[in-house]
């Protein structure tokens, strides 16, 4: 294809819409609660010295009033300094739960954290009260869980200065899915935009004059003249005709016109792409030269193998 053109371009603008659809099933909600105390076996653990004296930490059910089955998992330990107890915990199903535990307070009570498989859950809890107490659960945060095994943890970690001893007490711990933050239903839809490019050769060339020949004198003139590619093919070539001679009427020059394209290959689509076009004349000392103009119509190709 061969061309010295250009041609305006045309951009249709189109949409294509698909309806929306709301999410309609919310998912399942699932709730388990865990009375603590009766999951066994019990994991024990201490780590703390007391007047250079040993202490032994060790879990105990005891039975209370108020709480969920009459009934709690009570830490029995003496120190502060990272003691824990574990007990295994077996997730019905997988999903993401909202979990809140009921802890035990009491005068001998202290400062535990809570964990489950290693990563903690909620805050710092300070367990002293004057009396033996069941509060309100606390809420302990979001936590996926997958369906199987796993760990639950309490670790003493201090104790309120009011408080005589480091005990801990759990009664009940409680996995809601539809306590955890939920998804907020969305409406989905689908938009294709686009606009279509059509096929685009165009070359605007700068005129180029040397100037004035001197007559009588060997020389080599030069002069360029830009040119400006425009393609949306996937390669483009810029090529001239054959120059032949300068000629003043019947009078030709002795020496053929030089012509020099750079770039004059582009092997993707371009727009504005500059090209610098060098056009070199030989005069030579006896050569005659008529008063007038030497000039010679030079046209230039834009072509693509690539449309």
């Amino acid at each position: 294809m061969k061309t010295v053109l250009s041609l305006a371009a045309v951009a249709a603008l189109f949409f294509a819409v698909h309806n929306a659809r709301a999410v309609e099933d919310p998912p399942a909600a699932h709730l388990q609660l865990v009375e603590v105390e009766q999951q066994t076996p019990y994991l024990e653990s201490f780590a703390g010295v007391t007047a250079g004296t040993a202490t032994t930490s060790i879990i105990r059910r005891v039975s209370q009033a108020g709480t969920s089955s009459q009934a709690y998992a009570q830490f029995d330990n003496h120190n502060g300094d990272g003691s824990r107890a574990s007990f295994p915990l077996e997730v019905d199903e997988s999903d993401t739960y909202g979990l809140s535990a009921a802890l035990v307070k009491g005068p001998n009570f202290g400062v535990v954290q809570l964990f489950i498989d290693g990563r903690q859950i909620g805050e710092t809890y300070d367990l002293y009260n004057a009396t033996v107490t069941v509060p309100p659960p606390v809420a302990l945060g979001p936590l996926a869980l997958s369906e199987g095994k796993h760990i639950l943890t309490m670790k003493v970690v201090g104790k309120n200065d009011a408080s005589t001893d480091f005990l801990g007490g759990i009664d009940l711990l409680v996995l809601d899915s539809q306590a955890a933050p939920q998804p907020t239903p969305t409406a989905v839809a689908t938009a294709e935009v686009g606009a279509p490019v059509p096929a685009t050769l165009a070359l605007t060339v700068a005129q180029a004059a040397f100037g004035a020949f001197t007559p009588g004198v060997a020389k080599e003139y030069t002069t360029t003249s830009a040119a400006n590619i425009v393609s949306t093919a996937g390669d483009a070539a810029l090529t001239v005709s054959d120059p032949g001679k300068l000629a003043n009427g019947t009078r030709a020059l002795r020496q053929p016109l030089q012509v020099q394209i750079a770039p004059n290959r582009w092997s993707d689509p371009v727009s504005n792409a500059p090209s610098t076009i060098t056009l070199k004349q030989a005069i030579e000392a006896d050569e005659p030269l008529r008063t007038g103009i030497y000039s010679k119509t030079l046209t230039f190709t834009l072509s693509t193998t690539n449309p």
